[in-house]
């Protein structure tokens, strides 16, 4: 009963999510796989903190775009930001969550948001 009620809220933030933050929200849909290649390589690789501007140095993205895709993957509970401040937030690996980004990509793949990779 737990899984169904976590999974209908995880729902209901991708449904808030693109509700509020379309840009971020489309940003985050076209470079899904990427991202989650750049959480796997610094939280499980790694074992690395990280930042936007890690992620496009290291990653095809631009550092807005990965800002915008790290602002999703907050607000759907699957990273957290070491501390709230004016600086870039900084994840640390230990709060990636990459079961929940498992099952972020399953509700995605389920209203065709994204493709399968």
């Amino acid at each position: 009963m737990t899984s169904e009620v976590s999974q209908e809220d995880l729902r209901d933030g991708i449904v808030q999510a693109k509700n509020h933050h379309e840009r971020k929200f489309t940003h985050f849909t076209n470079n899904f796989h990427i991202i989650k290649s750049a959480l796997r390589y610094f939280s499980v690789k790694q074992g690395l903190s990280f930042t936007s501007s890690k992620v496009s140095d290291n990653f095809p993205v631009a550092v807005t775009v990965a800002g915008s895709c790290l602002t999703v993957l907050k607000e759907l509970d699957v990273v957290e930001a070491r501390t709230e401040s004016s600086s870039p937030d900084r994840y640390l690996p230990r709060n990636v969550d990459m079961d929940r980004l498992e099952q972020v990509e399953e509700v995605l793949l389920e209203n065709y948001e994204i493709n399968e990779f």
